[in-house]
């Protein structure tokens, strides 16, 4: 199978490599030079080879590439299409305007560039109200590298997404932000403060750009988060009894992540 791929940055790239294990793969992208996949020089171009074609773009370009990629739709079938966008709210409706004619969804990788396959990897798959047996070929196509497929709908994906990645995003950012005010701190830190203060510059791998549209985007649920800190709404003995089962594995894999055991 052809696949192509509008960008190339890090989440472009694992895409690539990895279907290139089993499929043709091209790319289009403006800043890639020499790369071992097929170079198209145009949108259009690779829109007419491939047989089902990856947005890999940033959350604010991704719905401008669509924008073009539902016009090029007008007068072809048969393809697959769909994006790897971190928020969903505005790129399906613009999927609501693509001809029955090409199969279309949206599709959220649930790990970062780091991972090494597809194999045991979570992927939602949102598809477009009406349209939902357009999935069908992404979901087996991800299945294809034994990869785990889990389906839900835009609204329900995106509020999770602020719970699941912009909470913890601003948690981190926020602590290694606060640590600049204690010259030093690092002297006295112990595990806990190595694991998050890790958590946090890993989160820098991101390009600032992305942690900004992730904080922003999820402003709502982190605001709601800050309010329910302030009031201690917890109770440490009913949250021990909840995870009673996890807990002593967690601290296990605690210390694993740090190599400390």
């Amino acid at each position: 199978m052809r696949i192509g791929i509008i960008g190339y940055g890090k989440m472009g790239r694992l895409f690539a490599k990895e279907f290139s294990t089993k499929h043709e793969v091209g790319i289009y992208s403006r800043h890639a030079k020499e790369i071992e996949f097929k170079l198209f020089s145009s949108i259009e171009d690779l829109f007419k080879w491939a047989e089902v074609i990856i947005v890999a773009k940033s959350l604010e370009e991704t719905p401008q590439v669509l924008e073009t990629l539902a016009k090029l739709s007008e007068k072809s079938e048969g393809k697959v299409i769909f994006d790897i966008s971190t928020f969903k709210r505005d790129v399906i409706e613009i999927y609501k305007r693509f001809p029955e004619s090409v199969r279309v969804c949206s599709v959220h990788p649930m790990f970062g560039a780091g991972a090494k396959s597809f194999e045991g990897r979570r992927f939602i798959v949102i598809p477009v109200e009406g349209r939902e047996e357009d999935t069908n070929p992404v979901i087996n196509l991800f299945k294809e590298f034994k990869a785990e497929v889990f389906v839900a709908d835009a609204k329900t994906h995106d509020e999770m997404m602020k719970v699941v990645i912009g909470i913890p995003y601003f948690i981190g950012i926020s602590f290694l932000s606060f640590l600049s005010k204690f010259g030093g701190v690092e002297n006295f830190g112990g595990t806990s403060f190595e694991y998050l203060t890790t958590y946090a510059k890993a989160v820098l791998n991101d390009s600032p750009e992305f942690i900004k549209e992730v904080l922003e985007f999820s402003k709502d649920k982190i605001e709601e988060f800050l309010e329910f800190a302030e009031g201690g709404e917890f109770d440490i003995e009913v949250l021990r009894k909840k995870f009673e089962h996890e807990i002593k594995e967690s601290y296990k894999r605690f210390y694993k992540v740090l190599n400390k055991t």
